[in-house]
This record gives structure tokens, sequence and C-alpha cells, in this order.
């Protein structure tokens, strides 16, 4: 019905009602009030009408809200992008029916997803009772799972890294088993717990799935710790008793040198107690027991021994008098532990120190067995007679002794050089002379060396022209006029000669061993030089060599004119011609016109001033320089 029709009928009905109260003859105002009523109950009626419609459409729009927003939720879990704006249609019924659609589909697709998910958590749970804190468990939901992409691949990830922490666990339990099993054997020990029992059975033939038991429990956190502990204890009562064995061992060793016990016996002994089980530590226990009996009945033999020991060692190392006096238990009639102990400390000490020399011991010991070569060979030509004895000759004999001559000549300076070099050098590093009986060996070298003059003569000579050629060339240190000053035996600066260098003279290229050395040297120089300071007037090394120089070239100069007046190729030349090129010498005045040298005319030079340029010193001066060695004894 429209609202035109309904309003005719109303019409109607109202004229209706208006002829029935005329025919009552109701008041106007009472009818005029009952038509108020009755539109009131009309209007009500419409109204309650509009109500229930409103609360329909309001349902409706809800229910849509719902299902949009399930949707919404799905495709997020599953990583999708949805808008957060609804999208309507036509009417709200027919939106809300394309959404139920939608989303029966969108709960399919992730049932599906969901269903792998949980089979993948399922799985990192299983690792939850065997790795415990290791396994990361805010992974596993229970409520809106993700089912995106980057949700199962860190699941996947979760499980292949419990995998291999699972599979190194038990790689790690079944190492540490085999490593207590094998302490156990050594130590002679047994499994004490139920743990201990488990790592024992992993290595005996048990159906894997006891063994899966066995490892569920032992890589677990705390067994873990227990294996590392367990096997710590061990590790530390083995290297206990190692130490423990290793330490009578020597013992024993030092006892069965001092007792004299054979090899063989020793050996029988080692073979039998090789282990570490408490039963061998006894028995190395009982040996050294019996060993200090037989100690402690001998110790005077032993102490005896100790001091011959002590005697050799200070042979080798030339001691005098004073320094074997210092150990007073040699000299003590007191034979106990104590002294031993004391005796056995000072073998050591002396032996360490013989260590620690023994460069130098062995270049002592060769230049003292050159000297008893050198005296047996004297008393042996000292006595005529082993020419012209009676008995069988021996033609041989002075070629021997000449030989033996020419090796002496060759290898005594060399032997003195090393072994200077030696002392030298520790002098330098420890402060103090070499002593050799109590007196340093370089002061007895350098003072035979400088009151025997020709005997050095003669020992150089014998070894020929050979030797005489190079004797410019070796080097001698010696001391100078004070105990401290090192010096040189020839000039140091002479064009010749090659500075010594710190290499050669201490065999070594450390410079702090050198720095002793050098200052000597520096200070020897500054002596000279406030020598040399002292007589201003006196020439000095300088003007010898310029003066010398001069005087060759002049020899040369007329040398090569009288080759030239000679020569019939090169007549026209003058001196002059084949000098040309020649320096001009500041050191000398120009020549006189017409002066001669030798039949031989010099053309004059012109005069010429000194300038600033002039000043520097012509070098050339030096070429071809005599050996200052030569001059050193002029000044």
């Amino acid at each position: 019905m429209s609202t035109k029709k309904l309003i005719n009928e109303l019409d109607k009905r109202l004229q209706k009602l208006h002829l029935l109260h005329d025919e009552i003859g109701t008041a106007s105002d009472k009818q005029d009030e009952q038509l108020r009523a009755l539109f009131n109950s009309m209007l009500h009626v419409a109204d309650q009408h509009y109500d229930q419609v409103a609360s329909e459409r309001d349902t409706i729009e809800a229910d849509i809200k719902s299902e949009y927003q399930r949707i919404s939720v799905l495709k997020r879990l599953m990583g999708e992008y949805v808008d957060d704006s609804v999208t309507y249609n036509n009417s709200l019924l027919s939106t809300l029916q394309d959404l139920k659609v939608e989303r029966e589909i969108v709960e399919k697709h992730y049932q599906k997803r969901l269903d792998g998910v949980i089979e993948l958590q399922q799985e990192i749970n299983s690792f939850v009772d065997s790795l415990e804190s290791f396994v990361n468990r805010g992974l596993v939901v229970h409520e809106n799972i993700d089912v995106s992409l980057p949700a199962v691949t860190a699941l996947e990830e979760e499980i292949r890294r419990c995998q291999n922490e699972h599979r190194a666990r038990k790689q790690r339990v079944n190492e540490s088993a085999r490593r207590m099993i094998d302490l156990w054997l050594m130590l002679g020990l047994a499994p004490q717990n139920d743990r201990d029992s488990a790592m024992y059975q992993l290595h005996d033939e048990i159906p894997e799935s006891e063994k899966s038991q066995l490892y569920a429990e032992l890589i677990k956190d705390d067994g873990l710790e227990y294996i590392a502990q367990r096997i710590t204890e061990l590790e530390d009562t083995r290297q206990e008793r190692e130490f423990r064995r290793q330490e009578v061992i020597q013992q024993l060793n030092h006892l069965w040198e001092r007792l004299k016990i054979p090899a063989e016996e020793r050996q029988v002994f080692l073979a039998g107690t090789n282990g570490l089980k408490t039963e061998d530590i006894e028995k190395f226990e009982v040996e050294l027991g019996r060993l200090m009996k037989l100690k402690a009945e001998r110790i005077e033999e032993f102490i005896y021994d100790a001091r011959q020991d002590i005697n050799r060692l200070w042979d080798q190392l030339y001691m005098s008098i004073e320094e074997r006096q210092a150990f007073v238990p040699a000299f003590s009639p007191e034979y106990s532990d104590e002294a031993l102990e004391l005796h056995e400390n000072e073998i050591a000490r002396l032996r360490q120190l013989i260590q620690d020399r023994k460069f130098i011991l062995e270049k002592v010991d060769a230049h003292m067995k050159l000297l008893e070569e050198i005296n047996d060979f004297k008393e042996t030509t000292n006595d005529p007679s082993r020419l012209f004895g009676k008995g069988r000759r021996d033609p041989g004999r002075l070629l021997r002794e000449e030989k033996f001559r020419k090796r002496i000549a060759r290898e005594l300076p060399k032997s003195k050089d090393e072994l200077v070099a030696a002392l030298l050098e520790y002098e330098v590093t420890t402060g103090t002379s070499f002593c050799v009986y109590g007196k340093p060996y370089i002061r007895e070298i350098t003072a035979d060396e400088n009151s025997n003059p020709k005997k050095k003569k003669i020992n150089t000579s014998a070894a020929g022209p050979s030797a005489d050629k190079g004797k410019g060339k070796q080097r001698r240190l010696r001391y100078g006029d004070d105990e401290d000053d090192l010096c040189y035996s020839r000039a140091a600066t002479s064009p010749g000669y090659k500075s010594p260098s710190m290499r050669y003279a201490f065999r070594t290229p450390q410079p702090a061993r050198t720095f002793d050395f050098n200052t000597r040297l520096a200070e020897r120089s500054r002596r000279l030089r406030a020598m040399r300071d002292e007589s201003p007037d006196e020439p000095s090394i300088l003007h010898h060599v310029r003066e010398n120089n001069i005087r060759k070239r002049k020899a040369n100069a007329l040398r090569n004119g009288k080759k030239l007046r000679h020569s019939s190729s090169s007549s026209d030349h003058t001196l002059e011609s084949l000098f040309s090129d020649r320096i001009p010498d500041e050191n000398t005045a120009p020549s006189e016109p017409g002066s001669e040298m030798g039949g031989i005319v010099f053309q004059q030079q012109p005069p010429k001033t000194l300038s600033d340029d002039d000043l520097s010193l012509n070098i050339d001066i030096f070429d071809d320089g005599p050996e200052l060695s030569d001059l050193s004894d002029e000044l």
C-alpha cells in the first residue's frame, strides 16, 4: 500500500468516525482529544517499526565487519597484505554474503598451511626434552599461528639448528665416553654412578632404542656439565699420578747413578711399571724407599763422589783457590743428607755455568792446547841429539818440525785473536774479566805479547813470505798505557786500512755488547786530538800526506817527460799538452818564467787569487797516498 492510498483510507475512516461522534453528540473538544490520541498511537507504531528495521541494519553491518576482520586476520597470518577499509557492494546483505564465501576460501588455505606449521612445531617440541634451554621456544605458539613464508623458514632453520646441536652433542658424548673409558683403564678405576655406567654402556652392543634413551639423558645441559666435570677430575688424577711418577723416576735415576745400578736392571723395573695405576705408583714408592735406605747407608761415599765431580768442574772452569774455598761444604767433615743436597746443588750450578761459558771455554782450551804443543815442541827441539843420536834415524823429522812451525804460525795468531774477542765480549756482557785460576786471562795474553816483541817477530817470520805479506792487514788488539783503554797497534786512519766492525771484533751483531768498546775507542781518539791541540806548530798527518803527494806528482812528471823526450812519435808534444786537464794545486806557488826541471820547460801559469770557490779542499791530493802506518813513526 502506498502512502497516498493510506491517506485516502485514513481519511475515509476519520469521516466515518466524525459521523459517529455527531450521532452520539460528542463535544468538539472531546473529539479533538480523541483524534490526537489516535494520531499519537499511529506515530508510536511507526517509530517502533523504524527502530526494528534500524536494528536489523546494524546487525548486518556488524556481521560484515566481523567477517572482514576474520578474513584480514587469516590473510595477515598467511603473509598477505590487507586493506583496513571494507568495500561494500549494492546492499548490506549481498556484501555479507560475498564476505562469507571469501572467508570460507581463506580458511581452507590457512588450514592447509597450518597443518604443515603444526608438524614443524611438534618436531621442535621433540628437541625440548633433550636440548632444553638451547631450543627457541618462542617460535612455538598455540593461537593465531603465523603460517607465512618467513615464519615457516624460521621454524625450518630452528629445526636444522637443533638437529646440528643434537648431532654435535651426541658426538661430544661419544668422544667423552671414549676418553673416560681410556682414563678408567689407565688409572685402574671403574664407573661410580648411573651416569658413569651409561657412558660405559654406549660402547657396548645394545639396541639403538636404548642408546637413544641414553643419549636423551646424557646430552642434556646438566649431563654435559657432569661429563666435563668428570673428565676434568680424571685428568687431574692422571696428571697428579704422572707428575708423581716422573718425580719418583727422576729421584730413582739419581739414586741409580749414585748406587751404580746396572742399566739392564733399571730397564726391567721400568718395563714392569709403565702404567699409572695405584699398584704401579706403589711399586715406585717402594723402590724409592729401598734406594733411600741404601743411600743413607752410603751417604759418605756419595758425598765423596760429589766432591770429585765438583773438583772436575772447578778444573773445567779454571777456578782459583779462593773461588773453590767459597763453597764451604766441600771442606766440611759433615756427612748428612743436607750436605749431599748442597753438593748436588753446587754441581748443578757449575754445570749450568759451564754451559753458559761454553763458547769462551772452548777458545781458552784451544789456545792453551796450542801453548802446550809449543812447549812440548820447544823441549824436543832444544835437544840437539834428536838428529844425531844413535839408533834408527828419522829422515822426515825436520820436515815435520817445519810443518809444525808453519801450522803454529798460522793457527796461533788466529786463535789469539778469537780468544781476545771472546774475552772482550765476556767482559762487556758480564762487567767482569774472565779469570783463569784467579787472574784475568786477557792481561796475561797482552802482557806476554808486549813483554816479548822479538818472540812475536820470530813466530811471524817462521810462517814464510806469505805471512809477511799479509802482516799489514792483520788486526791486533792490545791495551794502551791506561789499563782500561783499548787501541790498535797501527794507524787506524790509513787509506788502505779497513775499519774493524764490531761484528768481527765481538763475533756478534748485537750493538748493545759493543757500546763499552766504542766508548773506549772514542775516549782514545779525544785524547789524541787533545795532544795535537797542545802542540799546534807540529805538522799534522794531512800536511805529511800533501807533501808526499806533491813529491810523487813531480817525480811522475819528470819520469813522463823523459819518456816523451826520447820518443820520436810524441816529440812535438809538451808536458802541458799531456797534463792540460791538470787541476792547479793550491799548495804550490806558480812556477817562475823560464824555470826548468830536468831540461823540460814548464809554461808559467797566470797568477790566481783565492776565492770562496777555492776554499774547499781538493780531494785529488789524496789519490794513491801512502799508508799512514809508514808515517806514524814521524809523529
